[in-house]
């Protein structure tokens, strides 16, 4: 039986950073409980296809090449566009009417590549934000990276960081003495404040405070001011309905200072951060979602989250069909 009843939410996903993806260059995806095919044409346009050619089955992401903006099937040679138009045949005079592929939209922001799903192929209904301190000088230019692939589901990742009592129970921290909550059409801000101990500070305690904002139910970003001022975006793809890959990465202030020299220095310092996501991960992997949860009134705001995250999910996809 699954443990989550939820399937995948309709939100924008992280299936790539930027950097990752030269022009040419052609990804498998097994995401979403699908399969598609990443690739970026010559222009430097990323796009997202159904994986499996409409002509006779081929996996365009298993052999497929770039040839301009368009894809080349390894089977026959079929060049699909990004808005999913067959470009071309090699061996016929006329391409047929009816040859199409199915299309995902694709927008890169942040140094990343967002995939938009939709149960119901409804087009994006908000869009990621800039988040501040990316490509801006003085910063990193380029994410810190952690990843995870975590048996859960992201409603219940996300759910995790409003539960302010865990804090104490799962990761021996204080609860935080400044926290709150505000939920919005389409995203949600928060914060808290407290106190750490981090041994790359040699036992110090480190004093940190946090504003977040997540969107949808696959993405979020945090400003953490401690030792360092970094931003924390994080990226929450679903493999399957009970399946998601957790990306994490991290910028920081530097100022005038070196990058080549400051950048390892901040990875250890945010490795100690890490270390809290993964201290979760038994809880995660075995828990199983309740629907009617026995919330008293300091559980945080769990319930009002679970209002806010509902609209996330097309009706059918809601009722199991």
């Amino acid at each position: 039986m699954a443990r989550f009843p939820f399937g995948i939410p309709n939100s924008w996903y992280v299936v790539a950073y930027s950097d990752e993806l030269r022009p040419g260059e052609v990804r498998r995806l097994d995401v979403l409980d699908r399969s598609l095919v990443l690739f970026r044409g010559e222009s430097g346009i990323a796009s997202v296809l159904d994986a499996y050619c409409p002509h006779l089955g081929a996996h365009l992401g298993v052999g497929g090449t770039v040839e301009g903006d368009t894809l080349r099937c390894p089977f026959h040679g079929w060049r699909w566009s990004g808005d999913g138009r067959c470009a071309a045949i090699p061996y016929a005079s006329r391409i047929p009417q009816a040859a199409r592929i199915s299309t995902y939209p694709v927008v890169e922001r942040n140094g990343m590549v967002f995939v938009w799903y939709h149960a119901e192929g409804k087009p994006p209904s908000f869009q990621i934000p800039d988040v501040a301190g990316w490509g801006e000088t003085g910063w990193l230019s380029s994410w810190l990276r952690w990843e995870w692939t975590v048996r859960t589901h992201p409603q219940e990742k996300a759910e995790n960081g409003i539960d302010w009592p865990q804090f104490a129970r799962v990761h021996q921290l204080p609860v935080p003495v400044v926290r709150g909550c505000e939920f919005r059409d389409d995203s949600f801000v928060w914060q808290v404040g407290g106190s750490m101990e981090v041994s790359t500070l040699g036992g110090q305690t480190d004093q940190l405070t946090m504003h977040g904002e997540n969107w949808g139910m696959g993405f979020s970003w945090l400003r953490q001011r401690g030792t360092f001022d970094t931003v924390v975006a994080t990226g929450l793809t679903p493999i399957d309905g009970e399946t998601t890959l957790v990306r994490m990465g991290v910028i920081a202030w530097i100022g005038d200072q070196d990058e080549v020299d400051v950048r390892e220095e901040i990875r250890a310092y945010m490795a100690e951060h890490a270390v809290f996501a993964e201290q979760d991960l038994p809880i995660w992997e075995n828990k199983k979602f309740r629907a009617r949860p026995g919330l008293c009134e300091d559980d945080g705001p769990i319930a009002d989250y679970r209002r806010w995250a509902a609209q996330f999910y097309s009706p059918a996809a809601a009722a199991g069909e």
